[in-house]
């Protein structure tokens, strides 16, 4: 019998990639079951959650815009094509605006308005993580210390 070997492919993903894919998915998860209730404000809670795994803001408010942008542009793409929501979306432009024609607008309003809410959940998210960060590794420094360890303050300072 001849045995064959395969090499295991190894994916070196740092840290930071790996919690901002991490963080994405959840927005998208958590957008996709928020956008069906009928609160749509609540919409900047899956980016406070994706905002929380990254270390930077940047990666919290990519992760929280691109999630829950995604989920509406796919959300709104289905709604246009099942249930003609831009015949509505259309008739509401026409009386902001005069005449039919304008119902595009009102789309990417309501995808901006998809993008702003994810970007300051994302913000908020990260901003208040890198914030409590350095008191958390602190606390958790002290409850875990052990008496026969010895910790070094310096490494306590931010």
């Amino acid at each position: 019998m001849i045995r064959i070997k395969i090499k295991k492919i190894k994916l070196s993903i740092k840290p930071e990639t790996r919690n901002f894919l991490i963080s994405f998915i959840l927005a998208v998860l958590i957008t996709y079951f928020l956008t069906y209730t009928e609160i749509w404000q609540l919409i900047i809670i899956p980016g406070i959650i994706a905002g929380v795994f990254n270390k930077t803001m940047r990666r919290g408010i990519y992760s929280g815009a691109l999630g829950v942008s995604i989920v509406w542009f796919i959300f709104m793409v289905y709604q246009m094509s099942t249930k003609n929501a831009y015949i509505n979306l259309d008739q509401f432009a026409a009386f902001i605006f005069g005449g039919l024609g304008y119902g595009w607008v009102i789309v990417i309003l309501i995808l901006l308005l998809g993008v702003l809410f994810g970007a300051l959940g994302g913000a908020i998210g990260s901003g208040t993580m890198i914030l409590l960060r350095p008191k958390l590794k602190k606390i958790s420094l002290k409850i875990f210390k052990s008496k026969n360890s010895v910790v070094n303050e310096k490494n306590l300072k931010p």
